[in-house]
């Protein structure tokens, strides 16, 4: 399954509620403010989490979101729309958060 964050890490649990719900297959999408979980380093709670779907070429990160906001990503797959797009056609509806 696809799941999709799109809320700051800093002002809601959603990002952590989605990586307890994850299974090994499934894949996690960045963007709107979400994007911010992908542009910070540090001890945060989810930056592990997150760099193992990076590693394992699972973690997505919305670019026009991280341009609109003029941050820049750390971790994740950068993709466009148009990959969005691809996603959901190849995973289906996806488990927005």
């Amino acid at each position: 399954m696809l799941h999709t964050i799109k809320y700051s890490p800093f002002s809601h649990q959603t990002l952590n509620l989605a990586l307890s719900q994850l299974q090994p297959e499934d894949s996690l999408l960045l963007w709107q403010d979400g994007v911010i979980a992908a542009s910070v380093t540090g001890a945060l709670p989810w930056q592990a989490p997150l760099q193992a779907l990076a590693s394992q070429g699972r973690l997505y990160v919305m670019q026009e979101d991280l341009a609109a906001r003029g941050l820049s990503h750390k971790l994740g797959e950068l993709i466009s729309m148009a990959d969005w797009v691809t996603l959901v056609a190849e995973w289906g509806s996806p488990q927005a958060w």
